[in-house]
């Protein structure tokens, strides 16, 4: 018997499409030891009606008055409702493969060093179609300060599990953030623990049309995260003005794909000025996808 139980975090909003498939993907996990929450995030679709027919082998919360709190505060209401010593997020559009807990609890049994264990996956679309992997097979966590914060290469909150002890010395993900709090968070933690890679495929992560409303705001956010960053760690110049062309480069991206060509030109600009290699090279890999 494993010494460790898992608290599943469950944040869920107008999820009706997806969210049966999630919680079964956890359901279906052949690690038992299992603390399973999912949070109605005041949604106004039949999410709960489904929520509530996975009574009882799921714990059901809400915001009072089921209001709309936003995906951070979700996360925040899991943790501190659960007792777990280890935490696993799941988004209600996301997929679990049946053995991907009981891999990384073999990492934290077996090495105390690590405080987050984060796993490789496929993107899939909304019918479950595998798309591509989600990270390549040469790639290997080095635990160097700051890669996350550049490179944000844990791409969803659903490929990883944390020591519940970590919060303790990170506190909460950051309400400033009202949705996809988690890159900030990560970065947080690199600075307090090390990171453990497993290159298996153990969860999908699905791509679909919602997700697009999102992405601007992340990258603007992303601003402030590289900001708070920054006056608590000593991550130096050079790295500060690479992030800062990345957001660039994601903002001038999103501006092109919506027609709003001046900001789309200046956001790339900016991005040349800051690190005119990489962008570069990001505008050389665009080019190719074109005739490839």
């Amino acid at each position: 018997m494993s010494k460790y139980k898992v608290a599943v975090i469950i944040p869920c909003y107008n999820s009706a499409k997806f969210i049966a498939k999630a919680i079964d993907s956890v359901l279906n996990q052949d690690y038992k030891y299992l603390e399973i929450v999912a949070i109605d995030d005041g949604s106004t679709d039949n999410t709960r009606q489904i929520l509530e027919s996975y009574l009882p082998k799921i714990r059901l919360l809400f915001h009072p008055n089921d209001t709309n709190l936003g995906q951070t505060a979700s996360l925040n209401l899991g943790i501190r409702e659960t007792e777990s010593d280890l935490i696993a997020f799941l988004d209600s559009d996301d997929l679990w493969f049946t053995n991907k807990i009981t891999e990384q609890v073999k990492i934290f049994e077996q090495n105390s060093e690590f405080g987050l264990v984060y796993t490789n996956g496929y993107v899939i679309d909304e019918n479950d179609k595998k798309l591509f992997p989600i990270l390549p097979a040469d790639f290997k966590e080095e635990n160097i300060p700051g890669r996350i914060l550049l490179q944000c290469y844990i791409k969803s909150p659903s490929a990883v599990i944390v020591k519940r002890e970590l919060f303790q010395k990170t506190k909460l993900f950051k309400t400033c953030f009202r949705n996809a709090p988690d890159h900030d968070m990560w970065i947080r933690m690199s600075e307090v623990t090390k990171f453990y890679y497993i290159p298996d495929f153990l969860y999908a992560y699905r791509k679909h049309s919602n997700q697009m409303t999102l992405r601007r705001k992340l990258w603007e956010n992303g601003f402030i995260v590289l900001k708070e960053a920054c006056k608590r760690y000593p991550y130096g110049l050079n790295l500060k003005r690479k992030r800062m062309a990345v957001l660039y480069y994601r903002l001038g991206e999103y501006d092109w794909k919506h027609s709003n060509y001046f900001h789309a030109l200046l956001n790339f600009s900016l991005s040349g000025i800051l690190d005119p290699f990489r962008t570069l090279g990001l505008i050389s890999n665009e080019i190719t996808k074109l005739f490839t």
